[in-house]
């Protein structure tokens, strides 16, 4: 049984419901269905429309579901467009448009009858009070019609809202996703995150080989001019203060030189180091271990390679980790803990330092949420404030 709001509402309270908004809102749900239902005569009348129809009818039903105190059902993917054929969710919809259609109908009719049905009890009452009222033809008949007036006017917030908790119940019978439907739409926003990145990993690569190429090379090719130069002082001055002067001049160059190639080194580094390319998420986990002052152990045995979207995004996720536990928990031990199943890969970083980490302390923890995300996977951090933290990034694995 589907849980709705009007319907827990009416069972909590009867007489109270009769003033609350449900009754109203119901009645609003049914008469959309009924200004609806020759709309959808005429599409079935055109095979052509019948999808697109049918579909939009769906969309919107998804939605109006609340005004039957239900929750709203969860739509197809923004671009996903029209079902194919082939898929059950086309004909699930087809099937509610045919019941929504008759529902409508009935709906209709009762929406025109009841009025009807009131106005004579009216009339009905005038009659039993001695007022000559022309348009009842058989007073005998004025208790009767007043006595069906009282029951329609009594009753008709309960069966309004039955009648529209009947009409929406069908809807998410029908219109809900499936599981299967949920998996196939979680596979292709994987696909489509993956997409994404590969496109975002191809532009890092040209920046990465522009600067190594480009920048990189030119900075090298100044260090060694300035060595000639250094060179070239020493034969053309004669030893004394004015070369010393020089040679100074020329050493404090050359540092800065080297300082900007060693800076522009670490950026082509902390893009994305060689090792990943090369070797793969583990090799670089266990680079990363080295170069870092925090002993650091790694366990990444028996894990393949994976896409290099991934791979980077999951590294990048562990030295974000590993850089903020060193700058902010001063830990004694990190672990880094990679794992994979059939259809999920696990990426663990732990450490016994402060605790206490959130996105407070600046974008890196954003960062990593984020790139979780792209990978429709999530981040779990649990760090009490006295540690130890554990940082835990659980996506699918991609196919």
């Amino acid at each position: 049984m589907y849980e709705s709001a009007a319907l827990a509402a009416l069972r909590s309270s009867p007489v109270r419901f009769w003033f609350t908004r449900w009754p109203w809102m119901s009645l609003k749900y049914l008469a959309i269905g009924a200004a609806l239902c020759l709309a959808t005569l005429l599409a079935f009348t055109f095979i052509g429309t019948i999808p697109y129809w049918v579909h939009w009818l769906a969309t919107a039903e998804r939605r109006w579901v609340r005004l039957a105190g239900f929750r709203p059902i969860p739509s197809r993917p923004p671009g996903a467009g029209l079902p194919g054929l082939q898929e059950p969710l086309l004909w699930r919809e087809i099937a509610f448009a045919l019941a929504h259609m008759l529902i409508g109908w009935v709906s209709f009719v009762a929406l025109l009858a009841g009025p009807v049905l009131v106005f004579a009890a009216m009339v009905s009452v005038f009659v039993l009070a001695g007022v000559d009222v022309p348009l009842m033809r058989e007073p005998s008949q004025a208790p009767l019609l007043a006595l069906v007036g009282l029951l329609i006017v009594v009753a008709s917030p309960y069966v309004v809202t039955l009648a529209a908790y009947a009409q929406g119940a069908l809807a998410m019978a029908l219109l809900s996703p499936r599981a299967e439907e949920l998996q196939a739409q979680v596979a292709s926003l994987a696909r489509a995150n993956i997409a994404e990145l590969e496109r975002f990993e191809g532009e890092r690569q040209r920046i990465e080989r522009d600067l190594h190429d480009g920048t990189q090379q030119h900075l090298a090719t100044s260090a060694m001019r300035l060595g000639m130069l250094e060179l070239e002082v020493r034969e053309m001055l004669p030893p004394g203060p004015e070369q010393d002067s020089a040679l100074e001049s020329l050493e404090a160059v050359r540092r800065e030189n080297e300082l900007a190639l060693d800076t522009l080194r670490d950026v082509v580094h902390g893009l994305r180091p060689r090792t990943l390319i090369d070797d793969g998420l583990g090799a670089a986990l266990r680079e990363l271990a080295r170069r870092v002052p925090v002993k650091t152990t790694v366990d990444a045995e028996g894990v393949g390679r994976f896409s290099l979207p991934v791979e980077s995004s999951l590294y990048y996720i562990a030295s974000e980790a590993v850089t903020n536990a060193i700058k902010h928990a001063t830990p004694d031990h990190i672990h880094i803990e990679l794992a994979e199943t059939s259809d999920r890969i696990r990426l663990t970083v732990s450490d016994d330092g402060l605790g206490g980490a959130n996105s407070a302390h600046g974008t890196g923890m954003v960062g990593m949420y984020e790139r979780a995300v792209l990978l429709s996977g999530e981040l779990i951090v649990d760090s009490p404030p006295a540690g130890p933290t554990r940082i835990i990034a659980d996506i699918p694995r991609p196919y």
